[in-house]
């Protein structure tokens, strides 16, 4: 009976309404609260004596006209806002971008501007027309989380730009062929507090989120949230570097590379056929090419010594001693073993294979394989300009150059002139190396904007022993291992060329993949694969049409290895059976086979897989390994 319990029975009860989060449309838990305690206050006051009714009515008049004027106050301070807030937000996002691409001074310039934007903002959402607002529900709320936002990220983005306008990337650079190792662990601490400014950022959007919040101020603070979300990884991807470069340019000890210059034309495994190679030493920053020369001085080096792979797995052995090795004997090397050391679609085994080979091929020990092919050469040569190869009597430009590495070469020479073509590739290389030691490597965010693509295309890889920098190197894409197989659902087409020729450049493939479920559950891999042989039967040196089994000219000899799961239930080549030796790489299987084609002709493979049941919700997608051909666009 006392009015105070009721009162206070009253107030719990319309909080809790209005804090009760229905769904059904923003707003409609602050609508029904406020309804019900109009309702409750109407039935209050019409129990009371007419003198308390009147009293009651006056103030609450008065109180609904100074309600109505704090809103004007609230409205007027939010549109002159809300602008402010939108350029804020967008510059913050424009920010990341430029930070994720290594603009540092466009991206400190941007941050600017949105801390800029947002600290008007919140002098407008905290300035003293907005105050008496503040007393009103749903309308406070929205007014104190815009403001909140405002001024935290308004310090959060000057911090940042701040942060970054630390760091020059003109120091970054390799000049005359050095690194500055200080400089790039100079970048560490000014990233720390960009990431951390950030996280600032972050906390401050999840503290004021909110379903009391209107629509527009909502969907403003997902937007930032997303792409600060989506930021974390490639920042913390960027420190990484940076913490890990100085070893890897050899600041604790000297560091020796293989580098294999290899080409599609003959086609390997993701790597691609070597044909010349150098080995580059680094020494706390400094760099140096120690030797340079040709895979077929390593092939005649490695058998002489009978070099033996007794370090390498097993499981790369009896995977690959067929091609160059034997699975006894630690795998002894035979006549061919550098021509075909890139054959593994898992480039760790092609380091690893490396790394046990080339010091007994004449070599010193190396700490890790960088393998360029034509499409990487080419890019490089942007930053050197044409280099001329006197023993074919040519300039290569940088726009012709993976054309020319890929078949000019071989037309010029034609098939008396090899041993002028293999000097002149070797002039090549050593030319785009000397330059870009030289000093023609540009800053680090250009190096990284035109080697990009090609590193997701795997032309560009990278392998050293160390663990903590395989990690890392995979997680930018350069390392070349396998990925995953999720509930067995992948596949992959690679191709060896057996000729031996360099016909691969007019072999083009297609691969259409699918997951089937059937009605009880049962699923399936269907892959179906087609080749087509697109080289001329004449008109081409023999090198490049001919073979060493007396086929017609222009054919394509090569084997053929399906890359998926175990359970092969079948497989056919045009429609009929076709024969496959199954081997275990990377967690994947590889199903290996031969095929001929005539040119001009194209043939079909139909695969399918038994795939277990599934163990994730929706189903997978398929896990793709993609072999770089010699034909870029497909």
């Amino acid at each position: 009976d006392l009015a105070e319990v009721r009162a206070v029975i009253g107030a719990i009860a319309v909080n809790v309404l209005i804090r009760s989060e229905l769904g059904e449309f923003l707003g409609l838990s602050a609508i029904v609260g406020v309804t019900v305690c109009a309702a409750l206050f109407v039935i209050g006051i019409l129990r009371r004596p007419s003198a308390v009714r009147r009293r009651a009515w006056v103030a609450m008049g008065a109180t609904g006209v100074l309600a109505v004027v704090a809103v004007i106050g609230a409205v007027v301070s939010a549109l002159s806002s809300r602008t402010d807030v939108t350029a804020g937000n967008s510059r913050a996002r424009e920010g990341i971008e430029a930070l994720n691409t290594g603009d540092y001074e466009g991206a400190a310039r941007l941050f600017d501007e949105s801390g800029a934007a947002f600290g008007r903002a919140d002098s407008s959402l905290a300035g003293v027309l907005a105050a008496p607002a503040l007393l009103i529900p749903v309308v406070a709320q929205n007014l104190s989380a815009g403001a909140d936002l405002s001024a935290g990220a308004s310090s959060a983005m000057t911090t940042a730009a701040d942060a970054l306008r630390q760091i020059d990337p003109a120091n970054l650079r390799l000049v005359d062929g050095a690194i500055d190792l200080d400089a790039i662990r100079a970048v560490e601490d000014p990233l720390v507090q960009v990431q951390g400014a950030i996280a600032s950022l972050r906390t401050t959007i999840q503290g004021v989120e909110s379903p009391w919040l209107i629509g527009r101020l909502q969907s403003e603070l997902l937007e930032l949230e997303d792409e600060l979300d989506e930021n974390e990884p490639r920042l913390e991807t960027a420190l990484d570097a940076v913490r890990i470069a100085p070893q890897i340019l050899g600041a604790d000890e000297l560091r020796r590379y293989l580098v294999l210059f290899t080409t599609q034309a003959e086609s390997r495994g993701l790597a691609g056929f070597i044909g010349n190679y150098a080995e580059i030493t680094i020494n706390d920053g400094a760099v140096l090419i120690t030797e340079f020369g040709r895979r077929s001085d390593l092939d005649a080096a490695a058998l002489a010594i009978q070099a033996a792979c007794s370090g390498c797995s097993q499981e790369v052995l009896v995977r690959y001693g067929p091609f160059g090795l034997t699975t006894g004997a630690g795998g002894v090397a035979g006549s061919e073993v550098w021509t075909n050391v890139t054959r593994p679609a898992h480039f760790p085994y092609v380091g690893e294979l490396t790394q046990a080979l080339y010091p007994q091929s004449g070599g010193q020990p190396i700490d890790g394989v960088i393998s360029l092919d034509p499409y990487v050469i080419q890019a490089l040569m942007q930053y050197t300009g044409p280099i001329e190869i006197d023993e074919l009597g040519v300039t290569v430009s940088p726009a012709a150059a993976a054309d020319f590495i890929l078949r000019e070469q071989y037309v010029i020479a034609g098939d008396d002139g090899n041993e002028e073509r293999i000097d002149g590739l070797e002039t090549l290389g050593r030319a785009a190396i000397d330059g870009l030691l030289a000093g023609a490597m540009p800053v680090p965010s250009e190096l990284a904007a035109d080697m990009s693509p090609l590193v997701e295309e795997h032309r560009l890889l990278f392998w050293t022993d160390d663990p903590a920098e395989q990690e890392f190197l995979d997680t930018i894409g350069m390392l070349g291992a396998m990925p995953p197989l999720v509930d067995d659902t992948g596949f992959a087409v690679f191709l060896a060329n057996s000729g031996p020729n360099k016909i691969d450049v007019f072999v083009e493939r297609s691969v259409v993949t699918e997951v089937v479920t059937a009605d009880d559950g049962a699923r399936q891999l269907i892959a179906d694969v087609t080749l087509t042989n697109n080289a001329p039967a004449s008109g081409l040196p023999l090198y490049v049409i001919g073979n060493a089994f007396d086929l017609s000219p222009g054919t394509s000899r090569s084997w053929v290895t399906f890359y998926g799961p175990k359970a092969l239930r079948t497989v056919t080549l045009d429609g009929e059976e076709a024969g496959v030796l199954g081997l275990p790489e990377a967690q994947w299987t590889a199903f290996t086979t031969k095929v001929q084609i005539a040119p001009g002709e194209t043939v079909a493979y139909h695969l399918e897989y038994d795939l277990p049941p599934a163990t994730v919700l929706d189903e997978p997608l398929i896990s793709e390994w993609i072999q770089p051909t010699a034909l870029r666009d497909t």
